[in-house]
């Protein structure tokens, strides 16, 4: 869609034995510069990060399906008109409706933390919120296979942009006929499967709950505050990865637009192959250690290695082959996330963890912000060296937020869940 700015200058491939991409002239391309891309990319993370707060708090409050219902419905609208605008209006358009984008993506995540409360006893909570969680990764798949394939074909960028826009006004209808926030409103399960999971989750329907939040005993728990720094260090790694990687194929290894999609899509397909595996043997892994080693090594420590293997790649230089088996390795390691950090929050909340997630993916999206801003501003010149010290950075971030969750973390529900007459858990 965009093209390198003609003012940037030339520089030197970092692998000048590889072939330069072939670059056929799509209708639409725009000479934007390197900072401008940036801008455009996250100002997703922006839109993203501040709607993920309100998305949780009402996906508690309320239920899921209605909030899930709007953010689907507008991220549809958006991606339908981000062609037609960003012709016409240039970057401008296109920061804005990424920032749209961004926030109707932010009410969504929350809602998946909050159905695994209302929906899960707790034995069943890392196998099915693993799986839950892991299904995001499914778009990046699809959307690194697919959208080059389909620009190619069409000769035309917009395509890819309609395509998923009615990918996703499909989802909007199966949401709207399968989807529901409570046991209790669901038409199609029984009673007794409904009385089953309300006794076992705390389940209830909208008008029992309390509009009531404990905003000052959530926002001083230590044990929290080491689930959102985890989360923030698999935030860095993961949205530097996502959106940053198609970006070092074309640049550095020099795939063209068909094969940088596939290869894109590799690591993302191994991620989330390891995860379904995973979600099926969290239990296992649990019940030979414990929630808390399981969340310390397996979750937040898997940050660390999927850090250092993507530092491994980079140092991988123009090897292809070893490059990618890397990075696919890297994303192996951090399948782990999904069935530990995310379902650690429903163990720490049975109430609102729709609300805590919000806030601990909001403070993790902080780092898309800032891994965008600083990988953008340091690899200018399209180098190896570029590329190494941007991942070394990312390495730092993965090991101090690591230490902070073994140092902080718990697995137990916090005091602030029970209500003053509730017994307590042991």
């Amino acid at each position: 869609m965009a093209e390198p700015d003609p003012s940037a200058g030339n520089y030197t491939p970092a692998c000048p034995q590889f072939a330069p991409p072939v670059h056929t002239k799509f209708g639409g391309k725009f000479p934007w510069s390197r900072n401008i891309l940036s801008l455009v990319l996250y100002s997703f993370f922006i839109g993203y990060t501040l709607s993920q707060i309100p998305g949780g708090w009402f996906a508690d409050k309320f239920g899921a399906r209605p909030v899930i219902l709007f953010s689907v419905f507008c991220t549809t609208l958006c991606t339908v008109a981000f062609p037609i605008c960003t012709e016409k209006w240039g970057y401008v358009a296109a920061v804005i409706l990424r920032f749209l984008i961004g926030m109707s993506h932010g009410f969504c995540m929350p809602c998946i933390s909050s159905m695994v409360s209302t929906w899960y006893p707790p034995v069943e909570r890392p196998k099915w919120g693993g799986l839950a969680f892991a299904g995001t990764n499914l778009g990046n798949i699809m959307g690194n296979m697919i959208t080059g394939v389909l620009i190619q074909s069409f000769n035309w960028w917009p395509v890819a942009f309609y395509f998923w826009a009615s990918y996703s006004g499909l989802f909007f209808f199966l949401v709207l006929l399968l989807l529901y926030s409570y046991p209790d409103t669901h038409p199609f399960i029984s009673k007794e499967e409904a009385d089953f999971i309300r006794e076992n989750t705390m389940s209830t329907v909208p008008v029992k709950r309390s509009l009531r939040t404990p905003w000052k005993a959530i926002l001083l728990n230590a044990p929290y505050w080491a689930n959102v720094a985890a989360q923030f260090g698999h935030n860095y790694i993961y949205f530097t990865l996502v959106t940053f990687l198609p970006t070092y194929m074309r640049e550095i290894l020099r795939f063209d637009v068909s094969s940088d999609g596939f290869v894109s899509a590799a690591p993302f397909l191994a991620l989330w192959l390891t995860s379904l595996v995973l979600s099926a043997t969290a239990a296992l892994f649990i019940k030979c250690t414990s929630e808390w080693f399981f969340n310390c090594v397996f979750g937040a420590g898997s940050n660390v290695a999927s850090a250092f293997l993507a530092l491994a790649a980079v140092y991988a230089g123009c090897n292809r082959l070893l490059c990618i088996s890397f990075y696919i390795v890297s994303m192996i390691f951090k399948a782990f996330y999904y069935v530990t950090l995310p379902v650690n929050i429903n163990r720490l909340s049975k109430k609102y963890g729709g609300f805590m997630f919000g806030l601990c993916n909001s403070m993790g999206s902080i780092s898309g912000i800032i891994s965008s801003a600083i990988i953008g501003s340091v690899t200018k010149h399209k180098q190896l060296h570029e590329w190494r010290f941007a991942f070394w950075i990312t390495l730092g971030v993965s090991v101090v937020t690591t230490i902070i969750f073994a140092l902080f973390s718990s697995a137990k529900r916090q005091e602030f869940d029970y209500e003053e007459d509730e017994p307590r858990e042991t």
